[in-house]
């Protein structure tokens, strides 16, 4: 049996007042046993049927690269549809599920730990994808530079590199002050994520316990928000030869109103 509430009673974390030792750890350390969990809220399938709709027209093959891939959700999709599929993620747990997930389905994906500002392989791909605010953990201009200048050396002639990012308004709107707990077997979890519309960067505190020890774990993950005109200079001066700015949920140009952009960056031939 599992338990979610949005509310939290106290200004401090609960999960905290009666633990003796307190210990920080990396980001998805303890917390991707949940991430599905948490990622619960999103239609995969939708987001790959907008995939393939905005990359069909370019007709790239079938050698694809998802850099950031969490727990694998969208390459296992893929892979299914019979894309040649690897998959990277900075955390090591997120790719261990993301390989007992394959293995469940007998999908053949090459999943690697890596960093997703400076991976580097010998395979060549023709799409590369990050997505669900992958980029959005970048918070300074010149990673994203980097980040762009490699997967553009990844990527065949004519290949595509699609990625969104989370807005100021998004941030604005569902992250300031926003709290959640969840319970269950394990032990659960409690979230609370604020936003700071100064320097545009929005703080989630997973505060993580154990029914078996008197420790609870504490992962800190920070996201930048990016206004339309960054994320346009940053293609501006990448090597990317064509490029393009939507609202993720009408695929159509960006409006005031808008709180997820997807950028498509075409390497010409």
């Amino acid at each position: 049996m599992s338990t979610f509430s949005s509310v939290v009673p106290d200004r401090k974390l609960s999960f905290m007042l009666d633990k003796q030792n307190i210990q920080k750890i990396q980001p998805y350390q303890r917390l991707a046993a949940y991430y599905d969990l948490l990622m619960d809220y999103i239609d995969y399938d939708i987001w790959v049927e907008d995939i393939e709709a905005l990359v069909a027209p370019h007709k790239p093959g079938k050698t694809w690269l998802d850099i950031s891939c969490g727990t694998g959700s969208m390459a296992l999709r893929l892979a299914r549809l019979g894309i040649d599929m690897t998959a990277v993620d900075l955390s090591e747990h997120m790719i261990d599920i993301a390989r007992d997930k394959a293995l469940s389905e007998n999908l053949i994906i090459d999943f690697s730990v890596g960093n997703m500002v400076n991976y580097s392989s010998e395979k060549e791909f023709d799409v590369i994808i990050n997505l669900h605010d992958g980029l959005n953990y970048l918070l300074e201009t010149a990673d994203i530079e980097i980040f762009l200048k490699n997967t553009y050396a990844l990527l065949k002639p004519g290949g595509i590199l699609l990625f969104d990012v989370v807005t100021p308004l998004l941030c604005q709107t569902h992250f300031r002050g926003y709290r959640e707990i969840f319970s269950d077997e394990k032990g659960g979890y409690e979230r609370y994520t604020n936003y700071d519309p100064n320097s545009r960067l929005a703080e989630s505190v997973f505060t993580l316990k154990t029914d078996i020890t008197d420790t609870v774990d504490v992962e800190s993950h920070i996201q930048k928000a990016y206004e339309q005109s960054e994320v346009e200079a940053f293609c501006q001066s990448s090597n990317f030869e064509w490029w393009q700015i939507l609202d993720d949920e009408t695929l159509e140009q960006p409006t005031a109103k808008s709180e997820r952009f997807i950028v498509m960056l075409r390497k010409t031939t």
